[in-house]
């Protein structure tokens, strides 16, 4: 599957369709948009995805920000789904302010992905592309 990066970004930034899961609601979003961020530990979600789907709060926790700066923050856990795959339990970081899901590298490196920058897309590779790429 080739999704085109977001060319509203300068630079343009690649980006994947998810659904996040309330594991104890049974609950889901509608499908959103996720900045991809490979330079993110954890993957943030605007709070009131988080409360739609009643997901369940952790302990507090820590971020640190790209300027050094500690902050605390709200954790929740949430299953998210990118096409027909599940990543369980993911702790998710709390944005009360922002509007956009930062896809982080606690759920990327969960899946095979390749940017391909010069062409402005994200390549979900199937199957046989994934054994082809894996086998050089």
């Amino acid at each position: 599957m080739k999704i085109s990066y977001r060319t509203d970004f300068r630079p343009p930034i690649p980006v994947l369709e998810v659904r996040l899961y309330s594991p104890v609601t049974e609950r889901f979003t509608d499908p959103a948009l996720g900045l991809v961020d490979t330079g993110s530990d954890a993957t943030l979600v605007p709070l009131r995805y988080l409360l739609a789907i009643g997901a369940q709060e952790t302990a507090p926790g820590w971020l640190v920000t790209v300027t050094g700066e500690r902050q605390p923050v709200a954790l929740y856990f949430v299953d998210i789904f990118l096409q027909q795959e599940l990543a369980p339990g993911i702790r998710v970081v709390a944005d009360e302010s922002g509007d956009e899901i930062i896809l982080g590298r606690d759920f990327l490196n969960r899946f095979p992905l390749f940017l391909d920058g010069p062409m402005r897309q994200l390549i979900v590779p199937n199957a046989a592309t994934l054994r082809r790429l894996r086998a050089l």
